[in-house]
Order: structure tokens, then C-alpha cells, then sequence
């Protein structure tokens, strides 16, 4: 008996979602929606709306097209959302699942956290140029959070090739059992 990987699904559809500053908090419990497996079938990085909405925050702010307090809220908006998802690592329901866990997802689930506090740190250095400004923290903290969204684009194709393995495990079991 295989034992199932933990539901990635959640997680990755918080991050296909539109950045709205009213939208609710992301439940990492509530399951994944409709079953997606393969890297084939999420989303692209280049897509990510959270993604998007800070590198255009910056861009705005390289141009002088934003003004710092519309610069500030695209930021904590993101900001907002990604300490909401880490949130939910404290959260005892969530230990409890990843000390339950094997190894493999137990790996999963710190480089998701790891790739969420990268982000957080990139997007903390953003803030900060409001009042250093110094172009430093501008470059090094959208690199930081590019950096994060890699890993964590990275942790989702490994989670969906995870589950993807495990769904071929039990094909193959339905298969023998006929």
C-alpha cells in the first residue's frame, strides 16, 4: 500500500490566483480543486499573477510610473498573501499532516516554506527602498523574490511528479488485481 503524497494543489492554485487586496485568505487544507497532475497542466511561472504584479510594481517604480504609496500597496498586497501561506506552516493541522508524512513529502513541504520565506525576504528588501533608496534593494529584492517563485515553481513540478508516479503505482496495482 502506497501511501498518498500530500495535496500540493492548494498551495499552487494560490498562486494562480489574481492579486486582489479584498480576496480571502488561501486555505492550504481545503484541497485542490479539480485533480491536475503532470507539470504539463499547471500554470506557468511567467504567468503567476503574484509574480507579475511585484515585477510591475518595480518596473513602475524604475520608470517613475507609480507613485510610492500605489508601489507600497502592490507589494503588501503580495506580502500580505505569501505571510498568509506561511501562516499556515504553524498551523497544528498542517505539522500534524507533514509529521505524518514520508520523507519525500516531508522535503516538499520545508522547500515550499523555504520558497515562501525567500519571497517574503525579496519582498521586505522592496519595501524597504521606499526608504533607502537605493537601487540595491530594488534589483536585489526582485531578484530574491523571482528566486523563490523559481523554488517554488520548482518544489510544485516535483510534487505533481510525485503524485503523478503514485497514480501509475495504483494504475498498475488496479491493473495486477484484475
Amino acid at each position: 500500500m502506497t501511501r498518498k503524497p500530500i495535496d500540493m494543489g492548494a498551495l499552487s492554485n494560490a498562486f494562480q490566483v489574481p492579486v486582489e487586496p479584498d480576496s480571502a485568505p488561501v486555505n492550504l487544507l481545503a484541497g485542490g480543486g479539480p485533480k491536475r497532475s503532470g507539470p504539463a497542466k499547471k500554470g506557468e511561472l511567467e504567468e503567476s499573477p503574484h509574480l507579475l504584479a511585484v515585477r510591475a510594481a518595480v518596473e513602475g517604480m524604475r520608470e517613475g510610473e507609480v507613485t510610492p504609496e500605489e508601489y507600497y500597496e502592490a507589494i503588501s498586497t503580495v506580502h500580505l498573501q505569501i505571510s498568509e501561506l506561511l501562516g499556515l506552516f504553524e498551523m497544528g493541522q498542517v505539522q500534524r499532516e507533514l509529521a505524518r508524512a514520508d520523507e519525500q513529502n516531508r522535503q516538499l513541504g520545508e522547500r515550499t516554506r523555504q520558497g515562501l520565506l525567500e519571497v517574503e525576504q525579496g519582498l521586505e528588501r522592496l519595501v524597504n527602498f521606499l526608504e533607502s533608496q537605493e537601487n540595491a534593494d530594488l534589483e536585489e529584492g526582485l531578484a530574491q523574490v523571482e528566486t523563490g517563485y523559481l523554488e517554488l515553481d520548482r518544489t510544485q513540478d516535483d510534487a505533481l511528479l510525485l503524485v503523478e508516479d503514485d497514480e501509475e503505482e495504483d494504475d498498475d496495482e488496479d491493473e495486477e488485481d484484475d
